[in-house]
C-alpha cells in the first residue's frame, strides 16, 4: 500500500529543491544580519498572491531555530492584510532564500540580486521566474539612479522588467 502522504513529501522536497535560471546571478556573501529588518516594496511585478495590494512591507527577523520568519503587510480593498512565513538559507554564503507560507508544503525561491553592500539600504529581489521581481528599500523612496540600475540589470539578465510597478 502506497504511503498517502508521499505525493505532499514529494511536492515539498521538489519545490525545496528546484534550481532556478536565475540562481547564478544572487549575490555572494550576504549579510543575513543586516538584512533583517523591514524592507519596503518601491515595485514589483504584479502577481497573483499580491493582486490588489498596496504599502506592502516585508520584516524579517531570526528564528530561535536560526530560520528567519517572514512579515508581509499590506493593505487590500478590505483593509489591512498580513501572512507570516518561514525562510530558509540552503547556502549561508549565497543570496537565496527558500521562503515557505504554507511551510513545509511549498518553498518559493528569493533571489537577493543586487544589494546596496555598504547600508544594506535597497535591494533587488527576484524570484525563480523572470515574472517575479521587487524592488525593496527601507524608505518609502529610492533614489532614481539606483532604481534604474537595478531594472536595468533585471531586464539584462532575463526579467520582465516592463511589467514593473508601483502600487
Amino acid at each position: 500500500m502506497e504511503n498517502p502522504s508521499l505525493p505532499l513529501i514529494s511536492v515539498s522536497l521538489g519545490s525545496y529543491l528546484s534550481p532556478s535560471r536565475f540562481d547564478a546571478y544572487a549575490e555572494k556573501n550576504i549579510d543575513w544580519n543586516r538584512f533583517l529588518g523591514t524592507w519596503i516594496e518601491i515595485k514589483r511585478i504584479d502577481n497573483p498572491f499580491q493582486s490588489g495590494l498596496t504599502n506592502v512591507s516585508a520584516e524579517y527577523s531570526l528564528r530561535e531555530d536560526g530560520n528567519i520568519r517572514v512579515k508581509n503587510q499590506g493593505i487590500s480593498s478590505n483593509g489591512p492584510t498580513t501572512i507570516e512565513g518561514i525562510a530558509l538559507l540552503p547556502d549561508p554564503n549565497f543570496g537565496k532564500l527558500k521562503v515557505s507560507f504554507l511551510y513545509p508544503i511549498f518553498f518559493g525561491d528569493y533571489l537577493i540580486l543586487k544589494i546596496d553592500r555598504q547600508g544594506y539600504q535597497s535591494a533587488l529581489i527576484g524570484g525563480p521566474e523572470s515574472n517575479f521581481l521587487w524592488v525593496f528599500s527601507r524608505e518609502k523612496t529610492i533614489s532614481q539612479s539606483i532604481e534604474t540600475e537595478y531594472i536595468l540589470y533585471a531586464q539584462t539578465i532575463g526579467y520582465d522588467t516592463n511589467r514593473l510597478q508601483k502600487f
